[in-house]
């Protein structure tokens, strides 16, 4: 059982996918199931994560010479995520959003008892860091090839109040030790002046119009001077979306810590329709009528039936 939240394309199509945050529960099977976990971690991996099929390369070798880890839990649960690279990497190193192999153990701070590891199940695994709870997508980042990495990550960046699993406690800190065998693929392109320029103006504060209309309506908030997105492009984005019937957050990537990589063809149509043409540093406002969001069956208790939605988009990146 990998780190996973349920980002995987199919629950993108029916339920916006990275665009509501309910889905970020463990990604450990299909559609509506939670999957199990135990401590032998022997179940699927889950959509989006397969079982490695990496050859016996060097650095593989090496990181089996020194084997499994023995994961050692902090008394006091995390309040922030904690990065400590036990073994310093040779290799490569990871960015945002890549997909990558890797060995791991986890265990719980508050038993102290693993529930999952990759080795009991003798292979490492591969995953994108955007299919990944927080803490795994913000914590390997910048980790070389060949190194192991130990992650303490509060709840909030795991899987607070909802565990994929009854060996992990609600809101409990997990702890990671990761050893990196390899980076199958780079993350995605992000323009890193554009990526600042958003960070420097903070996240939005969404505005509900009075008057809500009844086609897509766009506002370009900010223009952007970069690339401009084609239909059906991959984009990195961070934003942040409200029903306009409370005006209330019902995800946003800001809380995340992170922005969300995806394609524009597996979204709600208000976005594959509403981003085209905007361009890489901008903000751009999407006021999506409710046949172009999730119509009578949103996938979520925080967004009506036949909701208009709201959501303020800044674009990083195309690619």
């Amino acid at each position: 059982m990998l780190p996973l939240r349920l980002t995987s394309s199919r629950r993108v199509r029916v339920a916006g996918a990275a665009l509501v945050s309910i889905v970020m529960l463990a990604g450990c099977a299909n559609d509506g199931d939670t999957g199990t976990a135990g401590g032998s971690g022997n179940d699927a991996a889950g959509e989006g994560a397969t079982t490695s099929t990496v050859a016996k390369d060097p650095v593989l070798l090496e990181i089996e010479k020194r084997g499994a880890p023995k994961v050692e839990v902090p008394d006091q649960p995390a309040t922030k995520l904690e990065v400590t690279d036990l073994v310093e990497g040779t290799g490569d190193e990871v960015g945002a959003g890549a997909t990558i192999t890797a060995h791991y153990t986890g265990v719980g701070q508050a038993s102290g008892k693993q529930f999952d590891s990759s080795w009991d199940r003798g292979e490492p695994s591969a995953f994108s860091l955007n299919e990944v709870i927080p803490g795994w997508g913000q914590g390997l980042v910048g980790m070389k090839v060949g190194g192991r990495r130990r992650l303490v990550i509060p709840g909030d960046l795991a899987y607070g109040d909802m565990p994929p699993s009854p060996d992990i406690k609600a809101g409990e800190t997990l702890v990671f030790d990761v050893d990196l065998v390899g980076i199958d693929e780079a993350g995605p392109k992000v323009d890193q002046k554009a990526q600042a320029a958003v960070e420097k103006r903070g996240e939005p504060t969404v505005t509900v119009p009075k008057e809500l209309p009844v086609e897509l309506m766009v506002t370009d908030d900010v223009v952007g001077t970069g690339d401009e997105v084609k239909a059906g492009d991959k984009v990195t984005v961070a934003y942040v979306g409200v029903g306009a019937s409370t005006g209330k957050p019902f995800d946003s990537s800001w809380v995340r810590g992170a922005p969300v990589t995806f394609t524009l063809n597996e979204v709600i149509p208000g976005w594959g329709q509403g981003l085209v043409g905007m361009k890489v540093g901008g903000r751009r406002t999407l006021v999506i009528p409710p046949e172009l969001a999730y119509g009578d069956t949103p996938p979520s208790d925080d967004i009506k039936p036949g909701e208009t939605l709201v959501f303020v988009v800044d674009l990083v990146g195309i690619g």
